[in-house]
């Protein structure tokens, strides 16, 4: 008679004592109620939840005013989460916070605001990005820079790191007042951080509360290696925040193309990459490489799913298939 392992119960040794949790950005589901997503999570195993609270999020699963202005309506919120085991692991004020002109002319409170609710839902954790300033102070429009010839991008440069350097110095500063630990920047393009150099250049200035959310998605299409780039990052201690995101190259195109100025909802197959599904561009063993690779360099913090799948029917099908994967490939 055979017996089946599970009617065992056998005490297990813990090598890895606080292992990464799958969590979940809830923007992904913005046509869900804050009450189905979190049942939806549950349901999916999810363990931690990130909420976008502003800036380029329309922040659909809270209102930051109201929990600003309301203990009733904050405790409402977290018991919402808690009572159903689940846990807010970041707040997500993906914002540009030195953008010029009147578009961008929000995205500073909401950042800062950010950190205030922070404080009053007791969140040590937060997800950003670094933003993008004009070239120039007498600019309109945003400047990215690449390459540094002409010469007088130097001068752009310039320009750009003290208007970030000075932004950040005082928003580190509000987020310690508030008992915000960490900041995540996702390198994300078009913004000041977008590297593993450009991120040590605005630790340097601002402090350790800078750190970073390591997306791979975006690496995989500016060239980069994110395996190489948590090494770096953990070897730093400034690895912060994980997001599970994939994407999808078309070697066809990508050997001829290397950026890629089309619409997201283009077609796909004409793009040089595509946002996709976890698993759909990278297969797991890549995917429990770059685990281990954070497992072994220390980093005990939150996976959360981010998707934009133009080829998935929609947005929960596409967590849903993330969430699977990533429990199969995950160290936890």
């Amino acid at each position: 008679m055979s017996i089946k392992p599970e009617n065992f119960d056998m005490p297990v040794a813990s090598f890895n004592e606080h292992p990464m949790k799958l969590g979940l950005f809830t923007d992904g589901l913005p046509d869900m109620s804050f009450e189905q997503v979190l049942d939806e999570a549950v349901h999916m195993g999810i363990k931690v939840l990130e909420f976008g609270t502003g800036g380029y999020s329309c922040a659909p699963h809270l209102n930051m005013e109201k929990l600003l202005k309301s203990a009733d309506a904050r405790k409402t919120f977290l018991q919402a989460i808690e009572s159903r085991g689940l846990e807010i692991c970041a707040l997500n004020c993906s914002a540009n916070a030195i953008g010029p002109g009147e578009r961008w002319a929000s995205h500073a409170p909401d950042v800062m605001n950010t950190f205030r609710l922070a404080e009053l839902l007791g969140v040590k954790h937060i997800v950003a990005q670094s933003g993008l300033p004009a070239g120039s102070p007498t600019d309109t429009a945003l400047n990215w820079v690449l390459h540094t010839y002409p010469p007088e991008m130097q001068d752009v440069l310039k320009y750009q790191w003290d208007v970030t350097i000075q932004f950040w110095s005082k928003a580190a500063a509000l987020a310690a007042s508030c008992g915000v630990e960490t900041i995540a920047l996702e390198e994300h393009p078009m913004n000041m951080v977008f590297n593993y150099g450009t991120l040590m250049h605005l630790r340097a200035a601002v402090g350790p509360i800078i750190g970073m959310n390591l997306d791979p998605s975006h690496m995989f299409f500016m060239g980069g290696d994110p395996i190489l780039m948590a090494r770096k990052l953990c070897e730093a201690k400034a690895v912060y925040h994980v997001h599970g995101k994939d994407t999808r190259l078309n070697p066809h195109i990508k050997g001829t193309e290397y950026f890629e100025l089309g619409p997201y909802n283009g077609a796909a197959a004409n793009r040089v990459w595509n946002y996709v599904a976890v698993g759909y561009g990278h297969d797991q063993l890549w995917w429990k490489e770059f685990f281990a690779t954070l497992a072994a360099g220390d980093y005990h913090g939150p996976v959360c799913i981010e998707v934009e799948d133009p080829l998935m029917p929609n947005n929960l099908i596409a967590i849903q298939k993330s969430a699977r994967f990533l429990q199969e490939t995950m160290l936890s």
